[in-house]
């Protein structure tokens, strides 16, 4: 039988997050001082989760450095918690960004060791040695930009706005492409910003516009109301616009230009907080460093649906084969049995559980978790709520 740890997390107060939606999940008035955007779960020295082990509270990374056996299984490739776990609400676009492959990562964050650059510093650009591949779940109805449109779409996006820039550059690779937008003067990039937001007023007023027409003028109005005069609105622009249904994940490899538009989400990933921006963001934007670790293609993800298994338990497959989310929705007067496996994070979203193990009870609101560790651990899931668990076995 393995440990179960009850967990602590902190959430991200970045400029994109809702007042709203995690503070209704938590129970608490809103809506809140700042805007909450992210709950973080796992040992990210970012803001690791706090962990009550043995009687006693501590910082997860901590723990794990000091007692990698206790808290990772024992065929892992490094001492470095395998994952991280997030809670999205996204009130405004986030950053239109990029991760780094693994041998980036590493490049990058070697040199900026090297040259001195404090891993805290807000230039800095690689703030550990790990990549980022990204799934994202949706929880509500959510839009997403990822990668770029086919040439058809963006020359019907073209003709119907206008827009000169882009129908002198729909031939190129969708990398040139990007690398030609972010590297656009200023005074270029102003006069093609002012030409979409010119045109979607005209749009809004014409019959007969196309849906992919109709959603780039939504995206346009969206985008330069938030964020008045930056140039990452002319990257979105190209961008594959996806709405995504509760239920949907997509997946997100190292290299695609990517941004969340509106809702909110699960998200799993590697433990890393490498980040190369676009745009569409107060943050620090490296556009040349972004441009290297940028990917020749660029195509739309297939969405993915859950796997059930018959038990109340459905299953997301992950871009690593030892990864897995899983999805549960308990009812009340019913009760799941569930087995905790590997090193897994159960995440509670919507309501109340109470995971429980011989004699231990644990009882999880939204945003709270609790860390698996060890071996195979039955479990009997009670109460009225939804939660997702992150697995790597």
């Amino acid at each position: 039988m393995g440990e179960i740890f009850p967990l602590k997390n902190k959430i991200q107060n970045y400029a994109w997050g809702s007042h709203e939606v995690l503070g209704r999940m938590r129970g608490v008035p809103v809506p809140t001082e700042k805007p909450e955007a992210e709950v973080w779960v796992g040992a990210h020295p970012a803001a690791p989760s706090e962990a009550t082990v043995d009687g006693s509270v501590s910082p997860l990374n901590e723990l794990v450095a000091a007692h990698p056996d206790r808290f990772l299984r024992p065929d892992r490739a490094s001492d470095w918690f395998p994952f991280l776990f997030k809670i999205l609400a996204i009130d405004a676009p986030l950053s239109i960004q990029v991760h780094p492959t693994p041998q980036q990562a590493v490049a990058g964050f070697e040199d900026e060791q090297a040259r001195g650059i404090p891993s805290d510093a807000p230039h800095r650009n690689y703030k550990d040695r790990y990549s980022k591949p990204e799934n994202v779940i949706a929880l509500t109805p959510m839009k997403v930009l990822t990668g770029v449109r086919p040439q058809g779409e963006l020359r019907e996006l073209a003709e119907a706005f206008g827009a000169d820039w882009l129908s002198s550059r729909v031939q190129l690779s969708p990398k040139q492409l990007l690398t030609e937008i972010i590297r656009l003067p200023q005074d270029a990039a102003d006069r093609a910003i002012e030409g979409l937001v010119n045109a979607v007023q005209k749009l809004m007023t014409q019959d007969g516009v196309s849906a992919t027409v109709s959603d780039a003028a939504d995206l346009v109005n969206l985008v330069a109301q938030k964020y008045p005069g930056d140039k990452g609105l002319l990257v979105a622009f190209v961008m594959n616009l996806m709405n995504l249904v509760p239920g949907d994940s997509a997946f997100t490899p190292d290299g695609q230009a990517h941004a969340y538009v509106s809702g909110t989400a699960i998200e799993l990933m590697n433990p890393s907080d490498n980040v190369l921006r676009a745009g569409l963001t107060p943050k620090h934007i490296d556009t040349e460093e972004l441009i290297k670790v940028l990917g020749e293609h660029q195509d739309a993800p297939v969405l993915q649906r859950p796997e059930a298994n018959g038990l109340g338990v459905e299953q997301y497959a992950m871009w690593d084969e030892r990864m897995s989310v899983q999805h549960i929705r308990v009812l009340a007067d019913e009760s799941v049995e569930y087995t905790f496996e590997g090193t897994s994070a159960a995440l509670v979203v919507d309501g109340s559980v109470t995971i429980s193990a011989g004699e231990q009870n644990i009882t999880l609101c939204g945003t709270e978790s609790v860390l698996h560790a060890g071996d195979s651990t039955s479990v009997t899931i009670t109460g009225e709520g939804e939660l997702y668990i992150a697995r790597y076995v």
